[in-house]
């Protein structure tokens, strides 16, 4: 992937994660010790089997038969989350550098409710821009959408529409996550409980508690392949963006298997720090330009105000 799709991209921590990592990694994940990746904290239903028992049946993070027949009994599988974070409303619009040298615009906000297969869902739309200058060389107009379950926190469909220079492609997953699969171009693929795709992450992360040095795991699903993704949370640090000044924690996502990060340098963010985790910076480096970024130029909360005042 070139590193002006890269810097389009960035404007959040899945898309910077999972978006390139389908362009660039060749390999499946190596490696991966399961006992790492998080699962829901939940008491199972009686007579039923727990969420502990999806590890026994996980080899070397390869779906089982046995984890598949685990899968099939779904009586626990729904959960609701603390959100503090986000509500319907909120816009969040950054400007993209590459080093000081203006590249282009994005915006992440989620304008409404809508119900997919009785589920209420956040729609949640992520757009990303080149200006003028950039795309007369390379023309970037992109455009990803997740549907997240306002109470889960986990998507039920996944679309995105790129074009950036002469690759184009528009794709769309449906998640079942009760049954644990995701379908793509007619595909099943069969997944792990509340599985996040490569732009709801970020939204799941922003409902989490972050303390430095507590790192956190998350699975993922982007491109046909079930990969673990893992937060480590930095530091605290104060940054001055457009927007303003804010109190931050400071994290990096990273793949252990062959992928972007371990091949294209490092990417860091930084989250406010208190109830909303609202992304302010993302930088990720490069070797020739020194970084790419993109900085919160503006921002509305939503609704979330109204109830949390």
């Amino acid at each position: 992937m070139s590193r002006i799709s890269r810097a389009m991209i960035i404007i959040s921590i899945s898309a910077a994660v999972a978006l390139p990592y389908q362009k660039t990694c060749s390999r499946d994940r190596e490696g991966i010790d399961s006992m790492e990746i998080q699962l829901p904290q939940q008491e199972p239903v009686s007579d039923q089997k727990s969420p502990h028992d999806y590890l026994k049946a996980r080899k070397n993070d390869v779906l089982t038969e046995e984890y598949i027949e685990i899968a099939s009994d779904s009586s626990w599988w729904y959960r609701k989350l603390d959100n503090r974070a986000f509500r319907v409303g909120e816009r969040l619009e950054f400007s993209v550098k590459y080093g000081k040298l203006p590249a282009g615009s994005a915006v992440m906000e989620i304008p409404g409710i809508i119900e997919l297969d009785g589920h209420d869902c956040y729609e949640i739309v992520s757009t990303a821009q080149s200006n003028n200058v950039v795309s007369v060389f390379y023309k970037v107009r992109d455009t990803v959408k997740t549907f997240v379950d306002i109470d889960g926190i986990f998507p039920h469909k996944f679309w995105k529409k790129l074009r950036e220079g002469s690759y184009k492609t528009e794709k769309t997953t449906i998640f079942d996550q009760k049954n644990h699969y995701a379908v793509t171009d007619g595909d099943t693929i069969p997944t792990y409980t509340f599985v996040q795709d490569a732009f709801s992450s970020l939204y799941y992360i922003r409902t989490q508690e972050l303390t430095a040095g507590q790192d956190i795991f998350i699975d993922n699903h982007t491109s046909k392949k079930n990969f673990p993704l893992k937060l480590k949370v930095l530091k605290k640090e104060r940054v001055k963006v457009p927007a303003g000044e804010f109190d931050c924690v400071v994290v990096e996502p990273m793949m252990r298997a062959e992928g972007i990060f371990k091949a294209k340098g490092r990417i860091r963010v930084w989250l406010t720090d208190d109830q909303y985790k609202m992304p302010v910076l993302m930088k990720t480096e490069v070797f020739f330009l020194g970084s790419i970024s993109a900085q919160l130029k503006e921002f509305e909360r939503g609704r979330i105000e109204e109830e949390f005042e």
